[in-house]
C-alpha cells in the first residue's frame, strides 16, 4: 500500500498547527505536507510533472510512486499570498492529472459569491473557519467524512 499523503496549503501558522494537531488527535495515519503560499503549490507540483516525465521517458520507471499519486486530500485555503488558493484550485482542477485529488477549501471567506465559485471551479466543499477555537476544531473533525470517502487510513 502506498503512503497517503494530506496536503494542507494555509498561510496562517496558527491554523496550520491546529489542523495537523486536529489529524493526530483524531489518529490520521497519514503524512501532511504543509505549504503556505500558492506560488509554493505551483512550484511543487510542476516539480513532480518534470520528475514524471523524467520517470516516463525511463522503461524501468514506475508512475504509481510519483509522490502527487500519494495526496488523497487537500486543504486548500483561499486567501494566500503570492497565487490565490482560487487560482490554485483551478490549475488542480483543470489538470486530468490532479482533478481526481478531493479539494475542501478551508477559508475565512464567508462570501457567498467566493463559495459559489469555489464550488464551480470543482472544489470538493468548503468550510467556512470559524473564529472560536472549540468551533474550529469541530469543523476540521468534519473532514472525518473525506477520510473514509477517500480511503484515507486511521485508527479506530
Amino acid at each position: 500500500m502506498k503512503e497517503q499523503k494530506i496536503l494542507v496549503i494555509e498561510d496562517d501558522p496558527d491554523h496550520a498547527v491546529l489542523i495537523i494537531d486536529v489529524f493526530e488527535s483524531e489518529g490520521i495515519m497519514s503524512d501532511v505536507i504543509l505549504m503556505n503560499d500558492g506560488q509554493e503549490v505551483i512550484d511543487y507540483f510542476q516539480e513532480r510533472d518534470s520528475s514524471t516525465e523524467d520517470e516516463q521517458s525511463n522503461i524501468d520507471g514506475d508512475r504509481g510512486d510519483n509522490e502527487c499519486s500519494q495526496i488523497v486530500l487537500i486543504i486548500l485555503d483561499i486567501n494566500l499570498p503570492k497565487i490565490s488558493g482560487m487560482e490554485i484550485l483551478i490549475h488542480l482542477k483543470s489538470s486530468p492529472r490532479y482533478r481526481s485529488i478531493p479539494i475542501v477549501i478551508l477559508s475565512t471567506s464567508s462570501d457567498q459569491k467566493t463559495i459559489s465559485e469555489a464550488l464551480r471551479n470543482g472544489a470538493d466543499n468548503y468550510i467556512t473557519k470559524p473564529m472560536c477555537y472549540d468551533e474550529f476544531v469541530d469543523k476540521i473533525k468534519l473532514l472525518r467524512e473525506y477520510w473514509s470517502d477517500v480511503g484515507l487510513s486511521h485508527k479506530n
